[in-house]
């Protein structure tokens, strides 16, 4: 496997997220059994590598619901600014409880699919992995989503307020200068995400071209997502 590790005793082949040689039981590396999300969080910002490691290495992948829970509010509230673009003014008749169902759903689901055909493809790769592991780092992925619903989301709910979501005039009329400022924020939130899903999956299979197309396919697929949810949440 090209993400092994030799155990310094026997020089046997194991897995890299084994804490205990698989032949003479030698530890490999010290036992992580839970997570600190604002470790975690911190260790993004400053060393991503060092964080995917730790979320691999560790037993129990703590707060990975609570995470997903609260980044799809903001990936509903990303679905409206796309349907905004992509139809222009629309009247949904689709309750709020009901849209964030529907993209939480989809996000859910897709979450959990992809790792499964993830391993699938690692393997013919001859990349060792685990679904539980692939799920916890593409979760954790998105904690820029998180910064963009608690510090972002409120800042231009204050500026702009019901106009926000309006075309008529847009944001970029009232406020144009906060307006560019906050967009580029957004994107950088986007960029930034994008880039920790290739680093966790660098981390993971430590294979550079496998982590490049498996990010690209899996940004390109979840933004896809977003987009048909966007039409069915807000056109129907």
């Amino acid at each position: 496997m090209k993400n092994s590790v030799a155990c310094p005793n026997c020089n046997s082949e194991n897995s890299f997220y084994n804490s205990v040689c698989s032949s003479c039981k030698y530890y490999l590396r010290d036992r992580i059994y839970n997570l600190d999300l604002w470790t975690i969080i911190s260790s993004l910002i400053e060393s991503p590598t060092k964080a995917f490691r730790t979320i691999i290495f560790s037993e129990h992948k703590n707060f990975i619901f609570f995470i997903l829970f609260f980044v799809s509010i903001k990936y509903l509230i990303n679905a409206r600014f796309i349907a905004m673009l992509s139809v222009g003014e629309f009247q949904s008749s689709i309750g709020l409880q009901l849209s964030y169902l529907i993209v939480f759903g989809t996000t859910l689901f897709y979450f959990f699919i992809f790792p499964l055909l993830y391993k699938l493809s690692s393997k013919r790769n001859e990349v060792n992995i685990r679904f539980k592991d692939t799920l916890a780092l593409i979760i954790y992925s998105q904690i820029p989503f998180l910064f963009g619903l608690i510090i972002l989301f409120p800042l231009e709910l204050v500026i702009f307020g019901d106009y926000l979501f309006s075309m008529n005039p847009t944001p970029f009329i009232i406020k144009g200068t906060i307006a560019y400022l906050f967009l580029v924020i957004e994107i950088g939130l986007v960029i930034w995400s994008i880039f920790l899903v290739f680093k966790g999956f660098r981390t993971q299979s430590q294979n550079l071209f496998f982590s490049l197309i498996s990010a690209s396919v899996f940004v390109v697929l979840f933004w896809t997502l977003i987009y048909f949810c966007s039409l069915i949440v807000f056109t129907i």
